[in-house]
């Protein structure tokens, strides 16, 4: 079946760089983009008006953790106290056997909402960084019902990090751990990499930088290379990260990844905030941003996650000019990938000091040709022929938007991912009118709370001094719940 959208703003890919078609059009059959660009003369079998809409391809998140994030992020990630914003002292490190997955229910709905939510506000590709905890078939399952496009596999460590009862914080190493974490990784890839009409795919997950041990990263590489897919590891996420590191190698995170092999082509580094570019780290020897450009490496760049905790990448148009790799991704709440364009842009102008940079267009990159260049996918992040159909189609003709010229400043400027009126994975329309097509999103998100209550009723049980969720983050005003006020929680 052809498909016609026409009328509206066209990002259409020329085999360099996108351009912009006013009243443009673009045409798919099946899955698969036929023309994108100017007018289209041809027959159609179903015509979509665009008018008033930027037609964009779909932005790739680079950041998702669907294991964990519709729980705690929501509320944990914002405005809390904590020791070089690390999230140790707050949440992160826990009693050690106080916390225990999640019931399947309650992990199920949490997954479901993030994944929708991440794919209404402009996600057509989502890399699932976070964990991915058990039942793997229902995640299978799920991104198949859903429609979208993931990047996904468990996450795996040998270094686990608790508190003791005085609240301080260690590492606790188990290298056998490690070792049947990154093989049920690659089973996960082995068994669902191609799943879900080929739109579910595998990566390899090492979690972070600081728990993974030199021979754990170094086996993560060699399994990668053997299954032919990619990988990534937060690093320069945090101060306590690099400094452990410091300590342990006499290395920057970037450094001992290099030397370990971590890093190519293949590699998404989660953040890569504090390197030697940056002037907290205070580390005179070396050029981290040397390294990820020789090396090839992408960084996810996840501006609005680290705004919030008054910190910036130092900086994006010195990554760039650099030769560094930049996506995009959310990490937190909201997943906003168009609001994630705007906050890249303001905050590369307010750190460099120079309003000529962070431009549109380079921002809109991040979110679309620079993902693909580390995905190794030419077929996504632009709308050509013989590309994926994963398509957005994005209101800006309301009062909320400016009267424009470029609709892509526009974009930028003023948009935001409640704009966006319909998604399309693959040729099959996920979202439409602002609203998903396939799942209920009230079930979802009366689920989605559900289970964000019972877990926030269990934090005092695995801090160290037994605050609960109101003492880590006290509300904005003093709140008076509703007599009764409350969920059950799923069952198990």
């Amino acid at each position: 079946m052809r498909t016609l959208i026409e009328g509206g703003w066209v990002v259409a890919f020329n085999g360099t760089s996108h351009e912009v078609y006013e009243q443009g059009s673009v045409v798919f059959e099946d899955d698969r983009i036929v023309h994108a660009g100017g007018p289209y003369a041809g027959a159609a079998d179903v015509r979509l008006s665009a008018r008033g809409k930027l037609v964009s391809p779909g932005f790739i998140n680079t950041h998702v953790h669907t294991a964990g994030n519709g729980a705690d992020y929501l509320l944990l990630d914002m405005a809390k106290n904590d020791y070089r914003t690390a999230n140790y002292m707050s949440a992160a490190a826990p009693l050690r056997g106080k916390v225990t997955p999640p019931p399947p229910p309650a992990a199920a709905a949490l997954r479901a909402f993030v994944f929708l939510h991440a794919l209404k506000q402009g996600a057509t590709t989502i890399i699932d960084v976070g964990g991915l905890r058990g039942d793997w078939e229902g995640y299978v399952r799920l991104v198949d019902e859903l429609g979208v496009r993931v990047y996904g596999s468990l996450a795996f460590r040998d270094r686990n990090t608790f508190t003791d009862a005085q609240g301080r914080l260690y590492y606790d190493e188990d290298a056998a751990v490690g070792v049947q974490g990154l093989k049920e990784a690659v089973a996960f890839v082995r068994s669902y990499d191609g799943a879900a009409g080929g739109r579910l795919r595998g990566i390899l997950n090492a979690a972070q930088v600081e728990t993974c041990s030199a021979p754990l990263l170094r086996a993560c590489k060699d399994a990668a290379r053997e299954l032919d897919v990619p990988v990534h590891t937060h690093a320069g996420g945090n101060l306590v990260e690099f400094q452990r590191i410091m300590d342990e190698y006499r290395k920057t995170p970037i450094q001992f990844l290099a030397d370990v092999g971590f890093l190519d082509d293949r590699t998404l580094i989660g953040h890569g905030v504090f390197t030697t570019a940056h002037p907290w780290t205070r580390y005179p020897f070396g050029d981290d941003l040397r390294v990820l450009a020789e090396r090839g490496a992408t960084v996810g760049h996840c501006p609005y996650k680290y705004a919030k905790m008054a910190i910036t990448l130092r900086s994006f148009q010195r990554y760039l000019d650099a030769g560094v790799n930049v996506a995009l991704g959310t990490d937190t709440y909201p997943m906003d990938m168009v609001s994630e364009l705007r906050w890249a842009s303001i905050l590369a102008k307010v750190t460099d000091a120079n309003y000529q940079v962070g431009q549109p267009r380079d921002v809109f990159n991040a979110a679309t040709l620079a993902a693909c260049k580390f995905l190794r996918r030419d077929d996504l992040g632009r709308l050509s022929p013989g590309a994926k159909a994963d398509i957005l189609l994005i209101n800006l003709d309301h009062l909320g938007v400016p009267v424009y010229a470029d609709p892509i400043k526009a974009l930028v400027d003023a948009g935001c991912g409640r704009d966006v009126d319909t998604v399309i994975v693959d040729g099959k329309i996920l979202v439409q009118g602002g609203r998903a097509v396939r799942l209920d999103e009230a079930e979802v998100y009366a689920k989605a709370r559900q289970a964000t209550q019972n877990y926030w009723s269990h934090v005092p049980d695995w801090r160290w001094d037994g605050a609960g969720v109101e003492r880590i983050i006290p509300p904005a005003f003093p709140t008076h719940q509703a007599p009764g006020a409350g969920e059950e929680p799923l069952s198990r």
